[in-house]
């Protein structure tokens, strides 16, 4: 069957809905109704008000003919004040706030404004729609849904946003976090009974089932273009409340209007680093059951309503309703919901709402008006308590073309000197468009009572204490901890103790100081290090680190390879210590971001590494009776890292205790790296050297199917040194995971002067776990890796190595790859009881060295959703 939307008149396309839609003109008329009994009752906008009550009465007729066109929408134009003629096309409008003009619409007809004249009965009259739309092809047995989703993406580039060269527009922005969903035994705990008894008393003896804990509102200015891709948001003003809640780098998760980039005109939609697969995604049909609900008014555009439904609902996926405008197939509604039963953690419900417009009467392009996101989050521990976060985001004076010089977007955000400084009848002008205005005020002045209470101090204080990484307040503007690191033991230090003190904004926001102490009881060694951090430019940023430190290492174990992973990074300092050395180490470096994909590093440091295990190397080559053997050394390096990552949209903030950044992870970011190594400067032991080193790292995401990250590494070294100072690929002998080191390598066993690695894992997010009924319940997520090395080691730096130190003791060899590269590969299950990670790994090749373990069970740990 061949279905063809040309719009003649209203009679021809209620007859053509019905072939597709049976019943379609009683549900028509009776949406209409109901709209027009909403648009009647709603709430008055914010427009002046007149002296009296205006009455307007008209007639609507269709040329050429004269016939009466029935059940036309009637509407004040920029308000949400309106009507629908009746059956014969008359109407009457009683209107009490000042207003110049209507627009009139009806299916099959086009549009049209007119001047209001209370004086006179208005006579309207609607031209028949020219429009030719594209053939919607049926074909015998096909679901009706399915040829208008295809419409749909066939025209998502002429409809959304996004796709256009700039655009702009100005946000209002509300954030409100509450805790919500008490366990009876949490809420008869005194503490929590002092909090619900202070929330009662405030609302006059009305019980509440919730305690905010935050509230914030934010006016933007949002700007974007393409071709390069670049984004950047002015943040006008902001409001914020908190009982608490004060670390920056949770805020600026939600501050702005970070969630209106929700696009569900994409395959898959982002939440919380987690991909859902998009009820408009081009395989859409592989994840949903589609069915053609309806047609009913949104505003004035005429609608298909289609429900959609998971089908399987443990997947990453909705279940809701979109409505797809007739005319123009763009998405202009949608209610999405995510449920329990999805194989998230700590969520309970997601709700999101959106609300599109064109961005003029003469546009085509849709901008979201009106976003709307409740996440209710479960507790995080039996019997305690879940929260509620409800996000609302309204789009103002949405405008396109004129894109703006790529400059502009160098700073991706820009908070105003004056953010803060707005009063509050400007803030209650901003609430006008937004109905939960008396809501948002009775949040702010239960923030107050909250925020003040013993009980509550003490929660936030702890709350922070966590957040902080276990440094607790010293004094005003300094912290002293962690305690995560105040004990750990080892075969070197024995009892290792340690002390540290930081600095927060308090302090300074420009200057971030931290030092510690530690001291091993059998080394008897004291070990310190210092870091000062300047921020002289935040736009853009620039930022001058100088660190000093004298501390134990381990060789083939970076500690600065486990910065992002702190539970590692405690359990490192209770290893054997294989390899063991200690480096005295200074550093001096400048970092700039020279636009927003372009991060520069420049910096000089010296080091000396004195090793604690059998080592010995000949300074020249020339000593080929290893007569004159030397187990430590020193040296200067200078070196300068580019980092590019196109397209990257980041949210960067500084944070109290750290510079952080966040781009996008549809990004891949490209790092190249030089060193130069001198001994102008101290008469190291070796000068003159250089090194290069490459990576980049990339995640791919597949919706459904999961997501693929995958690491590609090169380096090269064409000097002679001690293989120390070459790359010692990474190893990992304990029971502990680690992502940065291949997992069945013995530390410091492969030695490389040029080298190229691939790692990759995919992650199936539940794909494959959520089909097995005894498995599904659990949560758990399976997932594949693999990692490969290729490398090799010149001759000269072969022949650098001595066989014995220099009491004569033999020393254990060290490996260089040959032509066989090193491979492993493993397989496992993650989100075992939301935090547990275990892995099977088999070592493939070079299994014949000694002390090799072929195949091991590792284990790590990671709390997320």
């Amino acid at each position: 069957m061949l279905y063809l939307p040309t719009v003649n008149n209203k009679q021809e396309m209620h007859s053509r809905f019905n072939s597709l839609v049976p019943g379609f003109s009683r549900f028509f008329t009776l949406t209409q109704l109901i709209l027009s009994g909403l648009l009647l009752t709603g709430r008055p906008t914010t427009g002046q008000p007149v002296s009296g009550a205006q009455t307007l009465s008209g007639r609507i007729t269709e040329t050429p003919s004269g016939v009466a066109v029935p059940f036309a929408s009637v509407a004040v134009k920029g308000k949400a004040i309106g009507t629908v003629a009746d059956e014969n096309g008359r109407f009457t409008l009683t209107l009490t706030q000042r207003a110049d003009s209507l627009l009139v619409s009806a299916m099959g007809y086009q549009p049209t404004t007119i001047a209001i004249n209370p004086a006179q009965t208005l006579e309207i009259v609607l031209k028949p729609a020219a429009t030719q739309l594209n053939e919607v092809v049926i074909r015998a047995g096909e679901n009706p849904a399915y040829p208008i989703l295809r419409n749909v993406h066939a025209h998502r580039f002429k409809n959304d946003f996004r796709q256009t060269g700039a655009y702009e527009y100005q946000a209002y922005s509300q954030l409100s976090i509450s805790i919500s969903q008490m366990a009876e035994q949490f809420r008869q705990r005194k503490p929590v009974q002092a909090i619900l008894r202070a929330i009662e008393q405030k609302q006059g003896g009305k019980p509440s089932a919730n305690v905010p804990i935050f509230f914030s509102e934010t006016v933007s200015q949002l700007y974007a273009r393409r071709q390069p891709e670049r984004q950047k948001e002015q943040i006008l003003k902001t409001n914020i409340s908190s009982a608490g809640l004060t670390d920056d780098s949770f805020i600026a998760l939600f501050t702005g209007a970070g969630f209106n980039t929700l696009n569900f005109y994409q395959n898959t939609v982002s939440l919380f680093k987690k991909e859902f697969v998009s009820p408009l995604a081009g395989h859409g049909r592989t994840a949903y059951t589609y069915f053609l609900a309806d047609t009913a008014l949104v505003g004035l555009h005429p609608c298909y309503v289609i429900d959609f439904d998971p089908k399987n609902e443990r997947d990453l996926v909705f279940k809701g309703k979109i409505w797809i405008d007739t005319l123009s197939y763009a998405l202009v509604q949608i209610e999405a919901q995510v449920g329990a039963a999805a194989n998230v953690n700590f969520i309970k419900a997601i709700a999101i709402q959106q609300t599109y417009e064109t961005a003029s009467d003469t546009s085509t392009v849709w901008f979201p008006e009106v976003t709307r996101l409740t996440i209710q989050a479960s507790e995080i521990v039996r019997n305690t308590f879940g929260a509620t976060v409800e996000y609302l985001t309204t789009v103002r004076q949405p405008r396109l073309g004129n894109p703006r010089p790529t400059d502009f977007f160098d700073s991706e955000v820009q908070l105003a000197e004056d953010a803060k400084a707005a009063s509050a009848e400007y803030w209650q002008a901003q609430r006008q468009s937004v109905p939960e205005t008396a809501a948002s005020e009775e949040t702010r002045a239960l923030l107050d009572t909250v925020r003040n209470l013993p009980v509550f101090k003490f929660v936030r204080r702890s709350g922070q204490f966590v957040l902080n990484g276990g440094y607790a307040p010293l004094t005003k503007g300094v912290d002293i901890g962690s305690v995560f690191s105040l004990w750990a033991y080892n075969r070197i230090e024995g009892h290792r103790l340690r002390l540290g003190l930081q600095t927060n904004n308090d302090f300074s926001r420009n200057w971030q100081l931290s030092a510690y102490g530690a001291y091993g009881t059998r080394d008897q060694v004291w070990k310190m290090g210092g870091e000062i951090n300047f921020v002289p430019t935040r736009h853009p940023l620039t930022l001058i680190t100088l660190k000093s430190s004298y501390d134990l290492e381990q060789l083939g174990f970076r500690t600065e390879d486990l910065a992002d992973n702190p539970f590692l990074r405690t359990t490192s300092r209770f290893s054997q210590y294989r390899h063991a050395y200690y480096q005295n180490e200074t550093s001096l470096s400048v970092q700039r971001d020279w636009s927003a994909d372009f991060i520069q590093t420049a910096g000089i440091r010296y080091r000396h590494i004195d090793p604690l295990f059998p080592f010995a190397f000949r300074p020249s080559l020339q000593d080929t009776q290893q007569t004159a053997l030397s187990s430590s050394f020193w040296g200067t390096e200078a070196f300068l890292e580019l980092r590019y990552v196109p397209g990257r949209i980041p949210s960067r903030r500084v944070t109290k205790r750290r510079i952080q950044r966040r781009a996008t992870e549809t990004a891949p970011i490209i790092s190249l790296r030089y060193t130069y190594g001198t001994a102008a400067f101290d008469g190291g032991s070796f000068g003159g050297y250089h090194k290069w080193q490459f990576q980049l790292d990339h995640t791919l995401r597949w919706g459904l199917f999961g997501r693929t990250q995958f690491t590609v590494q090169a380096g090269f070294t064409p000097s002679t040194l001690p293989y120390p100072l070459l790359q010692v690929h990474v190893g990992n002998q304990s029971p502990f995971y680690n992502r940065n080191a291949f997992n069945l390598m013995n530390y410091a066993e492969f030695v490389s002067d040029r080298y190229a690695s691939v790692s990759l894992e995919h992650k199936f997010e539940g794909l494959l776990t959520n089909r097995v009924p005894l498995i599904r319940r659990l949560g758990w997520r399976s997932f594949v890796n693999s990692r490969v090395l290729w490398g090799s080691l010149s001759p000269e730096n072969r022949n650098l190595m001595a066989t014995h130190d220099a009491s004569g003791r033999a020393l254990a060899p060290i490996y260089s790859l040959q032509r066989d590269p090193y491979v492993e590969v493993g397989y496992g299950f993650e989100n075992i009881f939301k935090l547990v990670r275990v892995e099977g790994i088999h070592r493939l090749t070079y299994r014949q060295h000694p002390n090799v373990t072929p195949f091991a069970v590792k284990v790590s740990f990671q709390l997320g959703l």
